[in-house]
């Protein structure tokens, strides 16, 4: 895996990667880092570091998730109110329904509620404009003036619905507004509740969702690559495909900024969560983050039948099943609370229920609760769905689930190859 990933990186066929895997007792405890920072310069060489800042765009979606589920433990909000009266810019949206070829058949008023719950599994009938000929052509078709501009979530997403909340599936801002809820419940910036209720318990300091702030993390950014539909290798992309200046509010659903290091001390606090060591009472341990039964039930499935088909119908897709992950287009699937729910064993590979995610920079992460493993491979190249680099994700987690079988036989302890 190693001489892989490596290699990929000395042809120049990804910019580089860092990546993190342990189990729920410590014993693996993996990390490495490969390839360059930047690619602008051939003639010269700065390897990526553990400490380099990526955006980590939707991995962004599962603190805001568990964010959300604080709430509702807490007795703020529930998962199946309207929402709507908790953020009014919702009442009112229109429903389209597309037409041939990029055209608008019809528009109807919503009536349906919006639950949180539709908004953490993307039933709310909310999908980002770019992967969504329907949404172009309404934007196409508003004057300039009555457009969202995308200086804050408020201004970005707040445009029609695809279908009526709860009858279907979209991936698109629904968290982001389930962050806006987090705010109007908590009555605080949805940096400042993630930063006291998320980040400090877990001694996280350089994740952040305004990089404008922080000049030492902008220091260390790794220099997004992009790969053209031609190009074999990569090279660099100058203008960063993100939040460019900051947006005015933070972003639930795309908007942080850090290390990999630090991101992944959230997905082992929710790995351990799920254990039967940890607490399911209401006074738990504060970097435990969830109780017991909360951090569960982002593991569980949320979708009905039809949204389970629109879901099923993207994985045969094939330029679209790379954006799910790449696993095999047959692969059974869900939604849950905090992200991709796998409904199939994957042989040496994810259990079934083994909840995933990623960002737009080819980043993924996996939680598998029944084997005791979670990870993060953390890249930055461009476009969304970079087949080699799934090839890689695919060989590195599948070598973490060959080192865990090798250590369950046994009694050492995995390491890095850099611990020394």
């Amino acid at each position: 895996m190693e001489n892989f990933i490596q290699s990929a990186c000395d042809a120049r066929l990804i910019p580089g990667a860092v990546v993190f895997a342990t189990d729920r007792t410590g014993r693996l405890d993996y990390r490495n880092v490969f390839g360059s920072h930047s690619l602008e310069d051939p003639t010269t060489y700065t390897p990526l570091a553990f400490d380099s800042t990526v955006w980590f765009a939707s991995c962004t979606k599962l603190i805001t998730s568990i964010a959300a589920m604080q709430c509702v433990e807490r007795g703020l909000v529930s998962l199946d109110e309207d929402v709507r009266a908790l953020a009014p810019e919702l009442d009112d949206l229109e429903v389209l329904r597309g037409g041939e070829n990029g055209t608008i058949a019809s528009r109807t008023k919503n009536t349906t509620p919006i639950t949180l719950r539709q908004l953490l599994s993307h039933s709310s009938g909310f999908a980002y404009e770019f992967n969504s000929p329907t949404l172009q052509a309404w934007r196409n078709e508003t004057p300039e003036s009555e457009r969202p501009t995308p200086t804050s979530v408020r201004k970005r997403f707040l445009h029609p619905l695809l279908y009526e909340p709860g009858t279907s599936w979209s991936y698109g801002p629904s968290t982001d507004w389930a962050g806006v809820v987090v705010e109007r419940v908590t009555g605080s910036t949805l940096q400042d509740y993630i930063v006291k209720n998320i980040f400090d318990p877990l001694d996280i300091k350089n994740l952040t969702f305004f990089l404008a702030t922080r000049p030492d993390l902008q220091a260390k950014r790794a220099v997004m690559s992009w790969r053209t539909e031609e190009a074999e290798a990569v090279h660099s992309q100058h203008k960063q495909p993100c939040f460019e200046p900051d947006f005015e509010d933070a972003s639930g659903g795309g908007g942080i900024f850090g290390a990999p290091g630090e991101y992944m001390k959230v997905l082992c606090a929710l790995l351990l969560a799920t254990g039967q060591s940890a607490s399911d009472a209401e006074s738990y341990p504060p970097a435990q983050l969830l109780r017991r039964s909360t951090a569960n039930a982002l593991f569980e499935p949320q979708l009905g039948e039809n949204g389970r088909k629109a879901l099923q119908g993207v994985s045969e897709i094939p330029r679209l099943n790379e954006m799910l992950g790449g696993m095999p287009p047959k692969t059974r699937k869900d939604w849950g609370l905090g992200g991709l729910v796998v409904l199939d064993d994957l042989p040496g590979w994810r259990n079934k229920g083994t909840l995933t995610w990623g960002g737009t920079p080819n980043l993924t992460w996996w939680i598998d609760r029944t084997a005791g493993i979670c990870g993060l491979y953390s890249s930055q190249i461009m476009p969304i769905g970079d087949a080699k680099s799934n090839e890689m994700v695919h060989a590195f987690e599948k070598d973490m689930y060959r080192r865990l079988a090798e250590l369950n036989k046994g009694s050492e302890r995995v390491d890095s190859p850099l611990d020394g």
